[in-house]
């Protein structure tokens, strides 16, 4: 039997909701076990709704197993993402999380870690014969920074990458697709000189923005950049390939490179635009495969990877891969039943991802099935030998630097300050 909870509105006063929240997870806690001590159920805390990837994912995963064993599972869902972190945050610090929940991999994690919360899903991995089938990328994505130690299984391997619309580029006489960032500007300038918009963008959404602003310093420094600015021994002024991407932001927003009305746009709305028709350029990714099938079925849209920054050593991985929205399993609770469920989700999990949910496994060794899109199948080879992950800045800056990066980012990309000023300000924040 299924049971799913929506979360409260998180608007009513703090300590009413901490209480609640508090209240709720002793009882999901208890509810585990019956009068004779064997687990009844199985819980579970998830970023999202019904229709995301996640949910679907484990509701199917759930549903079959605890159907095989006589078990009950319980999905609680809490769509928006900061109010999910303030949830996950509630359930870490009274030590009631549930057998499952998602968590990324930086400070959250690391709190979870703090309590000895985490199970080490890389022991299990080898225990189990799947550690070996991990793709490369999606293992450095996970990999705790501290300890080397995996803790987080992956949602599934998702890859980024920019689509363009053919006809757009051959109207503009952009005859290749761009290698470099230089490029890439002067074929958003060509596009921009018959009239079309060069980029979509969903510039209310931090990461939007954030991506072209870590596109640089990733290719040229992987994490190495990201980590030493959170520990104070790296700054945007000192590091050449962070104050390009500085000026890359500056430069494609204030140019009118992006859409007008970027910064109020979300990035569902500006999946809208591009794949409605607007726009010649827009970054997205495997996530969104089922918007992109039949545009690029017709041949009307293609791909390309993230470009060099010219004039400096790039690492060879292009294309962003990460594993999603990751998920821990509850240390505390981890028993023989929840070890089944482990090795049940392992030997299932590529064939929910391909043909429940569509989305690449984040097992490599196992073939992506026939009759799938044919974007998996062009798209796959830039990554199944992938070893360097994608480095989120999103999950790995302090909340209170995160915010702050984002405000001045919004400002950067509408010209409102200069690249000198954001660099000043934001170099500030982690000074020690």
């Amino acid at each position: 039997m299924r049971k799913m909870k929506k979360v409260l509105s998180l608007a009513m006063t703090a300590a009413m909701t901490a209480s609640l929240l508090t209240g709720m997870g002793a009882v999901t806690a208890s509810a585990k076990k019956s009068d004779d001590g064997k687990r009844t159920k199985i819980t579970a805390l998830l970023k999202g709704t019904e229709s995301t990837e996640q949910y679907k994912t484990f509701d199917y995963l759930l549903k079959n197993f605890c159907d095989e064993k006589g078990l009950d599972y319980e999905i609680e869902l809490v769509n928006d993402q900061q109010d999910y972190f303030t949830k996950l945050q509630m359930y870490i610090n009274s030590d009631t999380l549930p057998d499952i929940f998602g968590c990324p991999n930086g400070t959250l994690s690391t709190a979870c870690k703090d309590i000895d919360a985490l199970v080490n899903v890389g022991d299990e991995l080898e225990r189990n014969g799947y550690a070996d089938k991990l793709n490369g990328a999606v293992r450095d994505f996970l990999t705790d920074a501290d300890d080397g130690n995996l803790y987080l299984f992956p949602q599934a391997l998702y890859c980024e990458y920019f689509m363009y619309r053919k006809d757009l580029f051959e109207k503009a006489g952009i005859k290749d697709t761009p290698t470099t960032w230089k490029e890439f500007e002067e074929d958003c300038q060509k596009i921009a000189d018959i009239g079309e918009i060069p980029v979509i963008i969903g510039g209310s959404e931090a990461w939007q923005i954030m991506r072209y602003l870590s596109f640089s310093p990733w290719r040229v420094t992987g994490p190495e950049f990201i980590q030493g600015y959170q520990a104070g021994t790296e700054s945007f002024d000192k590091n050449e390939s962070a104050k390009y991407g500085v000026n890359l932001v500056y430069d494609l927003g204030t140019k009118g490179y992006f859409e007008p009305g970027f910064a109020s746009v979300d990035f569902t709305s500006a999946s809208n635009l591009f794949f409605g028709g607007s726009g010649a350029i827009f970054y997205t990714g495997s996530g969104q495969f089922n918007l992109a099938e039949d545009m690029y079925d017709k041949g009307e849209i293609g791909f390309f990877p993230v470009p060099d920054t010219e004039g400096m050593d790039n690492m060879p991985t292009n294309i962003p891969i990460h594993a999603g929205f990751a998920e821990a399993f509850n240390k505390a609770t981890y028993d023989d039943t929840m070890q089944e469920f482990f090795d049940y989700m392992c030997e299932n999990y590529s064939d929910v991802c391909y043909n429940q949910v569509q989305v690449f496994s984040p097992f490599s060794s196992d073939e992506i099935p026939e009759g799938l899109p044919q974007l998996f199948y062009d798209i796959q080879p830039m990554f199944e030998n992938a070893e360097t992950a994608w480095t989120s800045w999103d999950d790995k800056l302090d909340s209170d630097v995160m915010t702050k990066i984002v405000d001045e980012q919004q400002q950067l990309a509408q010209g409102i300050i200069k690249p000198d000023e954001f660099i000043k300000t934001c170099d500030s924040l982690v000074k020690k």
